[in-house]
């Protein structure tokens, strides 16, 4: 069987367990995503914005 298909070929709607299951990926990849934005704004800021105000201020 294929990873991450729906079985053999039932597809249940659960709607209870579909919430638990989203409120699981959202405690679990919370950490994560504030890791990627704490990067992301690093970076930024040092290749983006300090070259910037440099630049302006020697100009």
């Amino acid at each position: 069987m294929i990873p991450g298909s729906l079985g053999e070929g039932v597809f249940e709607w659960n709607v209870r367990g579909g919430l638990q299951q989203l409120k699981g990926h959202c405690r679990r990849y919370f950490w994560l995503w504030i890791a990627y934005q704490t990067v992301k704004g690093v970076t930024t800021t040092t290749l983006v914005w300090v070259p910037l105000v440099i630049w302006w201020f020697e100009r």
